[in-house]
């Protein structure tokens, strides 16, 4: 029931309810955690739909809800990053240690600067390559570098501001370039 009731107040953004029910029942995020029948904890619910001050309340009090998967395989990371919520990122890019938010894939192999790049989140990139810079250098599961993904999915502004030219030759698994795939898909501005 408490849990119901957590994730309501995740999806209003209410920091009161929050702070009520943590004060019946202390032990509430830590059974969030153990609960094996959540598709997604309120950090999630949260981090996706852009409630900043209930994200900063759940990260001071258990950080380490930032690093579990949803049913979809995606962190609160991966949410706020593909929805673009900016604040959310730094949030959670400062409370824990980032090296495990940055580098958890989904279930298609993806980090989380990936799904940033593929729906055009240039602030978001931004942020990534400010706090880690070498996150440019991971691939998908099918070997694409963010450069790979720009091309794929049209996002020539992100692709823009990733400064790397060994990149440029990097092969997917399908040993194609980023020029390959320009070239393929008659992207003139790549």
């Amino acid at each position: 029931m408490e849990i119901r009731r957590l994730n309501e107040a995740a999806m209003t953004g209410s920091v009161t309810t929050l702070l009520e029910l943590l004060q019946g029942d202390p032990l509430l995020l830590d059974k969030v955690m153990v609960a094996a029948f959540l598709p997604e904890n309120p950090l999630h619910i949260a981090a996706m739909l852009g409630h900043v001050d209930f994200v900063k309340e759940i990260l001071s009090r258990k950080p380490e809800l930032a690093r579990e998967l949803n049913s979809q395989g995606s962190s609160p990371l991966h949410l706020a990053s593909a929805k673009g919520h900016i604040e959310i990122v730094k949030e959670i890019l400062r409370s824990d240690d980032p090296d495990v938010g940055c580098f958890v894939r989904d279930q298609e192999g993806r980090i989380s600067l990936h799904l940033a790049a593929i729906k055009g989140r240039v602030e978001i990139v931004k942020e990534f390559i400010r706090a880690k810079p070498e996150l440019t250098r991971e691939m998908t599961d099918q070997g694409e570098t963010i450069l790979h993904l720009c091309v794929k999915y049209n996002q020539f502004e992100v692709f823009k501001i990733v400064e790397d030219e060994e990149l440029l030759m990097a092969k997917d698994s399908e040993g194609n370039t980023v020029l390959h795939l320009a070239a393929a898909k008659r992207q003139i501005q790549a």
